[in-house]
């Protein structure tokens, strides 16, 4: 290898060591340093939820008429505007209220009330929930450029579109108002002029949204309460 060639190869052996240097140097910087110091943060949240029904049935032999029910889902989506207020560098109190909408189809496998011939009727419920959750975060040590947390708290919701008070048995009904608790798991990812989270978070509902309205598909259930999976994208 002459001089020449060997003055290149040198020269390109730096250059990747700067440039390599550079991305490491890059990656160990912290964009928005600061961030987490400051005493209230604002953003909003956009995502996806899958709500369905927990249904607790009485025994079927008790029942005559009732001999079952089945559910399925079609995801809805939820949209959240978001308060942060920090109280340490670990938890923070948060506020997302903000609006919902979810479709349920429901299979009762019941005798008809018309014919008395044993059929599956299909029930479809929509919710458009207004909701006001009240949750803690808590926060990891900060790793660079993301932190990885976990939420747990309480929310309430009010059910715009539920038949609760409609006299028609065409329709299966839900309560208006119902409550229960949130878990959630997620990131934070620092940019330059944003936070940006993924987050993954689960609804437990704790009251009985059943409506008595003497009507077949209500006879063999027990309880019904919420339960959801939600995907949601926060900016901040």
């Amino acid at each position: 290898m002459n001089s020449s060639m060997r003055r290149k190869s040198i020269y390109l052996l730096l250059l990747c060591i700067g440039y390599t240097s550079s991305v490491f140097s890059q990656r160990r910087l912290k964009n928005q340093p600061k961030y987490d110091t400051q005493g209230l943060h604002f953003g909003f949240s956009i995502g996806m939820n899958y709500s369905n029904f927990n249904i607790n049935t009485y025994d079927l032999v008790l029942i005559p008429g009732f001999y079952g029910v089945r559910t399925e889902v079609n995801p809805g989506y939820a949209i959240n505007i978001v308060s942060d207020l920090r109280l340490n560098d670990n938890f923070s109190l948060r506020f997302l209220p903000g609006y919902a909408t979810t479709t349920r189809f429901l299979y009762f496998d019941v005798d008809d009330p018309f014919s008395g011939e044993r059929t599956e009727l299909l029930r479809e419920v929509e919710s458009s929930y207004m909701e006001a959750p009240f949750e803690v975060k808590f926060r990891g040590d900060r790793i660079d450029n993301y932190r990885w947390y976990l939420l747990g708290g309480f929310k309430y919701t009010f059910d715009l579109a539920s038949k609760e008070d409609v006299e028609d048995d065409e329709f299966f009904k839900i309560a208006k108002a119902d409550y229960g608790y949130e878990l959630g798991i997620g990131i934070d990812f620092y940019f330059e002029y944003f936070k940006f989270s993924p987050q993954l978070r689960a609804t437990f509902g704790l009251k009985d949204l059943l409506v008595e309205d003497g009507t077949v598909m209500v006879t063999g259930i027990r309880s019904i309460r919420t339960r959801a999976i939600m995907i949601n994208l926060t900016f901040e």
